[in-house]
């Protein structure tokens, strides 16, 4: 019994080491958690606890404004694609059944499902960015720094296809 108590709090006392791990992290420059929430209503984007503005435009475009400069995004659900448009340059991504991939600032992405909603991206075998969907959007856990430009936007876009196999899939039962 007495072993079993002390496990619970050796993880209590791990998962309290590892939020302030990751708070020092953040606070040191280290890697910032981006967050897409869409809704009936409105979206946002959360960067590093600071919320970001997401106006809806015309042809279902989202507009986002952030440190960087203003950006847009469109997921088109009859291509099965992802169009954005950004300070540092437009992308295009279609998604296909297997090996997704997308060409950003001359380097090649590979696009990889996983279990539990995961996605990661790859540049090569270096994992590039991992993110999850959630009930409202998709989140990324981390990205590195050549798909910072883009990350706000991408994480909306995943997001939107997210919730548009949602919905099919609710409407298919």
């Amino acid at each position: 019994m007495e072993g079993a108590a002390e496990r619970a709090d050796s993880l209590k006392d791990l998962q309290a080491g590892t939020r302030r791990a990751y708070r020092r992290s953040v606070a040191l420059g280290g890697f910032v958690t981006v967050e897409a929430r869409l809704g009936l209503l409105r979206d946002r984007v959360f960067e590093g606890g600071e919320e970001l503005p997401v106006r809806r435009g015309r042809g279902g475009w989202r507009e986002v404004v952030g440190p960087t400069g203003t950006g847009r995004v469109r997921y088109d659900g009859w291509r099965d694609r992802i169009l954005i448009e950004s300070a540092a340059g437009n992308l295009l991504i279609p998604f296909r059944w297997r090996n997704t991939t997308f060409t950003w600032q001359g380097r090649m992405y590979r696009i990889a499902s996983g279990f539990w909603s995961r996605l990661k991206i790859f540049d090569g075998e270096r994992e590039a960015a991992g993110g999850k969907v959630t009930l409202a959007g998709f989140r990324f856990e981390f990205v590195v720094p050549e798909l910072r430009a883009i990350e706000r936007e991408l994480a909306i876009g995943l997001g939107l296809r997210a919730q548009a196999f949602a919905a099919v899939m609710a409407v298919a039962h």
